[in-house]
């Protein structure tokens, strides 16, 4: 189930001559095609709409599975089939934002050697609660809003990624994209909210998505660009300790969660109270808050004393426990000479890493400091296509798999 997408890497929006950061000896300036395996996307789609921190039931790790398959058109190219453009307003915004962070990542995923991968207001959150500094909340929307993603590489190095996505045209993507300014605008305005310490920082890129229509004059494309940054949220040099937990945090979070690990997520994801933002402070609220967590605590021990009762899996010789569905389609896909009718999905989270989460639970000191056997939650984060599925892997500590089934 492979699409050709159209990505243009533009290398005029890089700094020039040695200002950093700069343009990476992975990434081809101009136009090139770029093959997209259909379910691999969908699995990234489905582990990066699932959010670092959340309470309750999240259904983002199976929209893709319900909806999506069926979206695609069965075109040598990226396309969306008629039915799913002609979505009402609110559907194809949440398609578009969907495809438009899922694409960019994918593609990022190889070419940076991605590891952890946060959400950009997440990872705001937790390192200035971590640090005691207090952080204008980001907005959900416009220049004020963090950018989409924090992401480190298997060499340490963070980048900082703004993701749009559009089925309007070419003409709104830009839009999209934003302009300098002043003021800025755009993806350029949001991923201008973090800045990291020379040494450690990477890329900041804004990348857009515009989607076409099986039967339409254009198809779909991928613009990358990397506008010049502006400091917001500065992470110093001292403090990197808290960056490195809190994106290990989110993608143990992430994965935690999808494998039906709710409590364990919880715990990680906000271990200092009820949000990432908590601290200790003092009087009545302090003992609310170790009220708080004292029951989070609880409730991933309960959990995780009781791993044994999930789903368990090989992947790739290795064992995992999470959760498995199997979901009859909506209509058959036909992938060549083959029909499909219903999909299942897994998601684990490695035996070994629950073993050594088991033992602490919650704890509200850097993790990496506690415990460096999570620490495998930063290795590469990568996907592997088949001819009837995909599988994600976020280093041993985590998978994913989609398996087409007739």
């Amino acid at each position: 189930m492979d699409r050709e997408l159209f990505v243009f890497v533009d290398e005029t929006t890089w700094p020039q001559s040695l200002a950093l950061p700069a343009f990476p000896p992975a990434f081809v300036a101009g136009a090139q095609l770029f093959d997209v395996n259909i379910p691999a996307l969908l699995l990234t789609i489905g582990y990066l709409t699932t959010p670092s921190h959340a309470s309750g039931v999240s259904l983002s790790e199976f929209w893709a599975w319900i909806r999506y398959l069926h979206a695609v058109a069965d075109t040598p190219d990226l396309r969306l089939t008629p039915a799913f453009f002609e979505l009402d307003a609110h559907q194809k915004t949440i398609l578009s934002d969907d495809f438009g962070m899922g694409a960019p990542i994918y593609w990022l995923m190889n070419r940076l050697q991605l590891g952890p991968i946060a959400d950009g207001r997440y990872f705001i959150d937790r390192v200035a609660a971590s640090i005691g500094a207090t952080a204008t909340k980001p907005k959900k929307r416009g220049p004020g809003k963090s950018p989409d993603f924090v992401a480190q590489d298997i060499n340490g190095i963070w980048h900082i990624i703004e993701c749009k996505g559009t089925q309007t045209g070419n003409g709104y993507r830009e839009q999209q994209l934003g302009a300098l300014g002043p003021p800025p605008t755009g993806a350029i305005a949001q991923k201008r909210t973090i800045t990291f310490p020379p040494g450690y920082s990477g890329q900041r890129l804004a990348c857009g998505l515009q989607i076409g229509v099986q039967g339409g004059a254009h198809g779909s494309s991928l613009r990358i660009i990397d506008p010049p940054a502006e400091e917001e949220f500065s992470v110093d040099e001292d403090d990197m300790i808290y960056a490195d937990d809190a994106i290990i945090r989110a993608a143990s979070a992430k994965s935690l969660r999808l494998a039906g690990f709710g409590a364990s997520s919880a715990a990680m994801s906000a271990p200092s109270g009820a949000t990432p933002r908590s601290r200790p402070t003092s009087g009545r609220y302090e003992r609310l808050r170790q009220e708080i967590v004292g029951e989070k605590k609880a409730r991933a021990e309960d959990e995780l004393k009781n791993r044994r009762d999930r789903a368990a899996f090989t992947a790739d010789k290795r064992r995992y426990l999470g959760r498995q569905m199997d979901f009859d389609l909506p209509a058959p896909i036909t992938v060549g000479r083959s029909t499909f009718r219903s999909v299942r999905v897994r998601y684990g989270v490695s035996v070994d890493f629950l073993g050594e989460l088991s033992k602490r639970p919650l704890v509200e000191d850097p993790i990496q400091e506690v415990d460096r056997d999570l620490d495998v939650a930063k290795e590469r984060t990568t996907t592997d296509a088949g001819r009837k599925g995909a599988r994600m892997h976020v280093g041993e500590a985590f998978v994913s798999e989609i398996d087409l089934r007739s």
